[in-house]
């Protein structure tokens, strides 16, 4: 049980946390640079206990260990439960492809057990998302895909592989999902099993994008507008930008790969936008990479 004490340092450590760098990096970070630390035994309302935080990262592994041996490589899961980061990163040692998995991420009050297995996603987009790389724009691409790449891959291609087969009628049995996000997947899909999985991804997405809000105002929950699936980011980069998007850009990234109608088992391609996604350079209208992120080739 959390101490009234332990609750005025959380909600200290929340306020000061207002300012993200965005920075070069030799990992790849789910969340911009932040100090915030939530210790074993400092949960909050909310969260995901130690036994969900393995199990999702179990499923997850599942399908892509042997994918990421096929292509020459291991995967490595660093579980680190009793590390208090509010964060999660990928990174690459010759052939061992890593994730870092932080047990302070995981105890945030915003974080849901489908919002968490989106972040482990996202991270394994880093290795597999393709084009757009980071440094893509200098012609000098890394070997990891983009901050925005990463989630577009969280939803469209890992998730969806993932949980494809799993009762996700009862998983959004249970959420107020809007009109939007309903209307969306069942223009694109067809089946109820395949609505139902578009819907629950859409939602995760919605769940990180809350805490990536909530993060971003300092605890300070009207100094913005929330995000909202109705609400799409109308803004337009000049080049495609490698960093951090803001929330509702997020969002838009996530709620597009979730109503993309390409399969997973199309993986991106390195070079060409076209390739495995919807993209607006072959004329797709739904479900392609948000233009306050991604700039057409």
């Amino acid at each position: 049980m959390i101490s009234v004490k332990q609750l005025g340092s959380l909600a200290l450590v929340l306020i000061q946390t207002t300012a993200f760098a965005a920075t070069t990096k030799k990992h790849c970070d789910f969340l911009p640079k932040n100090n915030l630390n939530i210790p074993v035994g400092m949960e909050m309302a909310g969260g995901i206990d130690e036994k969900t935080f393995n199990s999702v990262m179990d499923s997850v592994v599942a399908f892509y260990e042997p994918i990421i041996k096929s292509k020459g490589a291991k995967l490595k899961m660093n579980r680190l439960w009793k590390d208090g980061t509010v964060n999660a990163s990928a990174q690459q040692q010759g052939k061992t492809w890593i994730l870092n998995m932080y047990g302070g991420l995981a105890r945030h009050t915003a974080t849901t057990a489908d919002g968490f297995a989106l972040v482990v996603c996202h991270e394994l987009g880093h290795h597999l998302g393709g084009f757009p790389q980071v440094g893509s724009n200098d012609h000098t691409p890394e070997w990891a895909a983009n901050e925005g790449q990463a989630d577009y891959f969280a939803t469209m291609k890992c998730f969806r592989r993932v949980f494809e087969k799993a009762d996700n009628a009862t998983a959004v049995s249970t959420m107020s999902v809007p009109s939007t996000v309903k209307a969306q997947c069942s223009s694109t899909f067809k089946s109820a099993q395949e609505i139902n999985l578009c819907i629950r991804e859409s939602m995760g997405g919605n769940d990180l994008a809350n805490l990536l809000w909530m993060l971003s105002n300092g605890g300070k929950l009207n100094a913005s507008k929330k995000p909202a699936f109705d609400t799409p980011d109308p803004s337009k980069v000049k080049a495609t930008d490698d960093d951090h998007p803001a929330a509702q850009c997020r969002l838009d990234t996530y709620f597009n790969g979730s109503i993309c109608g390409v399969s997973y088992t199309e993986d991106f391609g390195t070079s060409d936008p076209s390739t495995g996604a919807c993209a607006v350079e072959k004329g797709d209208k739904l479900g392609t990479r948000p233009l306050c992120w991604y700039k057409p080739q």
